[in-house]
């Protein structure tokens, strides 16, 4: 009796794997992160219409989708910041 019960266990997990595996997945969300020396926030078009710099592609990008305008740097210069993104640590402890 007791390997008929074993059976039947293996034959329910696999029949219900599969049935779990079968739904359909979520959608992922699309990031792209930028990461730019010396880009003022008023440099890029869709702050700034009357700006030198033209940027249709970012400005497309940002119509599109969500911009974030609040940024904080742990440093004065960007070599720490970049470690930091490839680590995903501290900038003091890269």
């Amino acid at each position: 009796m007791t390997k008929l019960k074993r059976i039947l266990a293996v034959c329910l997990t696999f029949v219900l794997g599969g049935a779990i595996s079968g739904q359909e997945k979520a959608d992922k969300l699309n990031v792209i992160f930028f990461l730019a020396d010396d880009l003022g926030y008023m440099d890029v078009g869709f702050n700034n219409p009357n700006t030198f710099y033209e940027t249709p592609n970012l400005d497309a990008l940002a119509s599109s989708g969500m911009v974030f305008t609040d940024f904080y740097a742990a440093s004065q210069v960007c070599s720490p910041t970049r470690a930091s993104i490839l680590t995903g640590k501290y900038p003091a402890r890269t």
